[in-house]
Parts: structure tokens; C-alpha cells; sequence
């Protein structure tokens, strides 16, 4: 009988764990990632938003990277590279804010900084993270938008 209460609290001891875990996965789509406040900055180089990261899951979310696009209209003014920053913790059920710098194309910088202006500019793309080993992306947009 010992043997089995002893196989039966290890057996839950593993399974609980991993079944928070793969439920947080499942349950990723829950998570919003909003901008705000985009500048375009560095003589044109880059565009720095806020990100606004927001984590109703049970599990702590890990970011590490991003890859981030802005568009006015259908053009893209960014340059499609990686968005990187620092390793970033989102706790669970916690909020974050994140400052990021996006790759500009050279080539359309006046055209950000009329976007920004204007309010025609728009973000799309993803983030990068891991809820404990399982690697995950999720959306970013526009804050005060549907997603």
C-alpha cells in the first residue's frame, strides 16, 4: 500500500508541473503584446515603441527576441531584421513594459516620421519567449486596436 501512495505523490509531484505548463502554452493566445509611442530615433536608423506585454497565464513568460514590422498603409518601413532586446520576465498574471528600437529601411525614414505623426503607422509581427522549456511567439499590434 506504501508503495502505491509513494508512486502515486511522485507520479502527481512530475505531472502537475508540466500539465500548469502545457495548459500556459495552450492557453498563449490569452497573451497581449500592444505598442505605444513610437519615436523614430538615431538620425533615422531606428524607430523606439513601447510594448506593453501583458501575461494572464499561471506561468512565467521568458522573452528574448522579437521580429517587429511597421507599415503605413501596405508599405514597410522597417528594415525585416530582428528585434532584439534583453532577456525579459513577464510574471504570471503580471504586465510589462518593454522599450524596443526597430531597424528603419534607410529609405523610409521621412515616411515613419509622417506616419508617426500622422497616426497612419502600424505594428505587426511577433515576440519570441519559452514558458518554462516549451519555446513559444506571440503577436504583437497596435495598441487600442482589435486583435
Amino acid at each position: 500500500m506504501a508503495a502505491v501512495l509513494l508512486t502515486a505523490l511522485v507520479t502527481a509531484w512530475l505531472f502537475v508541473p508540466t500539465m500548469v505548463g502545457h495548459i500556459a502554452a495552450m492557453n498563449i493566445g490569452s497573451v497581449d503584446v500592444t505598442t505605444s509611442g513610437a519615436t523614430v530615433t538615431d538620425g533615422g536608423q531606428h524607430l523606439t515603441t513601447t510594448l506593453t506585454i501583458h501575461n494572464p497565464t499561471r506561468r512565467d513568460i521568458v522573452f528574448y527576441s522579437g521580429l517587429i514590422h511597421v507599415y503605413d498603409g501596405e508599405t514597410q518601413l522597417t528594415d525585416g531584421t530582428t528585434t532584439p532586446f534583453g532577456e525579459t520576465t513577464v510574471p504570471a498574471k503580471g504586465t510589462v513594459t518593454l522599450q524596443v528600437e526597430v531597424g528603419l529601411n534607410p529609405d523610409r525614414t521621412a515616411r515613419a516620421k509622417r506616419a508617426i505623426r500622422s497616426g497612419s503607422a502600424t505594428f505587426s509581427g511577433n515576440l519570441r519567449g519559452r514558458i518554462g522549456e516549451k519555446g513559444i511567439h506571440v503577436s504583437v499590434h497596435t495598441g487600442g486596436t482589435e486583435r
